[in-house]
């Protein structure tokens, strides 16, 4: 491990547990209050969205995401490599595909282990980081890839987007006939899962959102399974289908 990582766990870590227990009982309830603010979240029946004054502003917040976490995510790179490669390896839906478009991949975790089961794959991300050999820079509302290009394409990061009938329409326009749409899952609002700084919607409990992504694409949903916990989240695996 990098001497930086080392000092980096140190100075997150070294609070003794009863510290650390209420500093993640403080940050909760400042989470919880942030998401009840009406001026931050606008809500209807069975979403949240959070309040943008434009598609610029939303591209400018999502975009500087990285930054914050960045720092993080390297220290748990290897961590999720296993993890996505775990997800993968037991996708019964990945057995026969080649090509493999990942959505919201940040640092490319996802690809690298795309790749280690064979499959050829790439990333997009609004901001991908300077140098990402696995993850190109790219808006999922409007990706430049021909129609029906691709044999399958993934993503844990429907809670980022800006106009989920745009991307659903992307992946639909993406995916070759009998592509399937793989896509993990949080827990819903009234499930457990209170949306972050960077959350720009969500959901209210996983089936009606799956439901609805499957209404948008005109997709089978074919397999749903649960993950388990990854550090602090609960994870549901959706297999879509788009028809052949």
């Amino acid at each position: 491990m990098k001497a930086w990582k080392r000092v980096s766990n140190i100075a997150r870590y070294g609070l003794g547990p009863e510290a650390r227990a209420k500093k993640k009982a403080a940050k909760w309830t400042e989470r919880e209050a942030r998401f009840a603010d009406p001026e931050r979240w606008q809500r209807a029946e069975d979403e949240v969205k959070r309040t943008y004054a434009s598609y610029d502003e939303y591209l400018s917040h999502q975009s500087a995401k990285l930054e914050g976490i960045v720092e993080r995510l390297e220290e748990t790179e290897d961590e999720d490599f296993v993890e996505f490669k775990r997800r993968f390896a037991t996708c019964a839906a990945l057995r026969d595909v080649r090509s493999v478009l990942c959505l919201g991949a940040r640092l490319g975790a996802e690809v690298r282990a795309l790749h280690t089961l064979g499959h050829f794959a790439v990333g997009i991300d609004l901001n991908p980081g300077e140098s990402n050999a696995y993850v190109l820079p790219g808006d999922f509302h409007a990706i430049v890839f021909p129609d029906g290009s691709l044999d399958a394409i993934y993503t844990n990061a429907l809670d980022h987007v800006f106009s989920l009938e745009k991307v659903v329409g992307e992946v639909r326009r993406l995916l070759r006939p009998g592509g399937p749409f793989i896509a993990d899952l949080v827990q819903g609002y009234e499930e457990g899962f209170i949306p972050g700084e960077y959350e720009a919607i969500h959901w209210r409990d996983r089936q009606s959102f799956i439901a609805r992504v499957a209404e948008l694409g005109a997709f089978e949903v074919e397999v749903t399974r649960e993950l388990g916990r990854h550090r602090r989240d609960l994870w549901t695996q959706v297999v879509f289908r788009k028809s052949s």
